[in-house]
C-alpha cells in the first residue's frame, strides 16, 4: 500500500469516511416542531446548556469544540420549536432547540443512545413519545442492528412503550454479563 501510514492520520487517509457518518438528513413535522437529523443545524450551546441542568443528572457540560465533536460523530435527532409569528404576522424570534436524542453508533449492527432530553417548559406535549418514535423509524430501516442499547434509572416503561425495549434481564442471554468502565468524565452521583 503505497503511501500507507500506521498513524492515525493514515488510516483516516486509507478510510476517509471512519470518523464522519454519512447520512441523508431526515425532518419532521408537528405543530409548532420540527425534529432533524441535518447537522448543521443542532445548537452546541443551547444543548450544552441543557447538559449542565440538575434534569440531565447523568451529563455535564463539556468544552464547546468537544461537545461539537461529540454531536457530529453521532446521529443527533435535534427537537426545535419553530418560531412563532406575533400579532403583526413577523417571526417574534428564531428556532429553539428544546430536546435531543443523540444515538452513538458504527452504521450497522450497534447503536447506543444517549443525551436524551425535552427541555421542561416543553414537556407534557408528547414530545418524547415523538422523537423516539422518529428514531425507531430509522433504526427500524437498519438490516443488520444487533443491538440497540442505553441506561436508565426510571424511563424503562417510556422505552419499552415507545421502541419495545427490554431490560437486560428478559433476555436469554444466559450468563452474558454488561461491563462498563467509568471514566473521568463521568460525573459523580
Amino acid at each position: 500500500m503505497d503511501g500507507f501510514s500506521p498513524t492515525a492520520e493514515g488510516i483516516v487517509k486509507l478510510v476517509p469516511s471512519c470518523n464522519k457518518l454519512d447520512y441523508t438528513p431526515r425532518h419532521w413535522h408537528r405543530d409548532n416542531y420540527l425534529i432533524s437529523t441535518e447537522p448543521a443545524l443542532i445548537q452546541v450551546d443551547e444543548v450544552n446548556a441543557a447538559l449542565s441542568t440538575d434534569a440531565m443528572w447523568w451529563a455535564k457540560s463539556l468544552p464547546r469544540d468537544l461537545l461539537k465533536k461529540a454531536l457530529h460523530n453521532s446521529l443527533s435527532f435535534g427537537l426545535y420549536a419553530l418560531p412563532q409569528p406575533d400579532s403583526s404576522g413577523s417571526n417574534s424570534n428564531g428556532t429553539k432547540q428544546v430536546g435531543l436524542a443523540r444515538v452513538i453508533t458504527d452504521d450497522v449492527t450497534f447503536a447506543y443512545l444517549s443525551d436524551v432530553y425535552i427541555l421542561p417548559e416543553h414537556q407534557g406535549k408528547g414530545l418524547g413519545r415523538w422523537l423516539l418514535e422518529c428514531l425507531d423509524e430509522v433504526i427500524k430501516d437498519w438490516p443488520h442492528l444487533r443491538r440497540f442499547m442505553f441506561l436508565t434509572t426510571d424511563a424503562m416503561d417510556f422505552y419499552r412503550k415507545t421502541l419495545g425495549a427490554k431490560e437486560w434481564s428478559e433476555f436469554k442471554t444466559g450468563a452474558t454479563k454488561i461491563g462498563m468502565v467509568e471514566g473521568p468524565g463521568a460525573p459523580s452521583h
